[in-house]
């Protein structure tokens, strides 16, 4: 093994008998934490994603004896989730770049109405002054 694969499983080592000391309680809050904050987002990818990476959390607590399998299931699951993510955000960019679309329209109907209006009253002011 090299040097830094020595410094990495010693510090996980070290976190490892770290977390085996904090409360139950404490531990299940921690891992609850950002799946609260996520909600606050109001954004229901968001929020799945941390209530998948707050289960991988907790069952790697649980049972670490399973951890390959826990993050195989973590990373594919994830994987999944942000696809879906990427096809909601496309959809909703493409509704808004319709609604733009009809906003440049009125905004072009309207100038071009205000630009006959003015034209009018030009024309009318001539007319009057010849």
């Amino acid at each position: 093994m090299a040097d830094w694969q020595l410094i990495v499983q010693s510090w996980l080592d070290q976190c490892a008998a770290l977390l085996s000391k904090v409360p139950v309680g404490t531990a299940f809050a921690a891992i609850l934490l950002p799946v609260v904050l996520a909600i606050f987002s109001k954004r229901v990818m968001v929020v799945l994603g941390c209530i998948l990476l707050a289960v991988i959390a907790f069952s790697v607590f649980v049972a670490p004896s399973n951890t390959a399998v826990t993050l195989a299931a973590g990373v594919y699951f994830g994987s999944i989730i942000l696809a879906v993510s990427g096809i909601v955000s496309r959809r909703k960019a493409k509704v808004h770049r319709a609604e733009f679309a009809l906003l440049r329209e009125d905004v072009k109907r309207l100038l071009d109405a205000e630009h006959r209006r003015i034209l009018k009253k030009v024309t009318s002011s001539k007319k009057e002054a010849d």
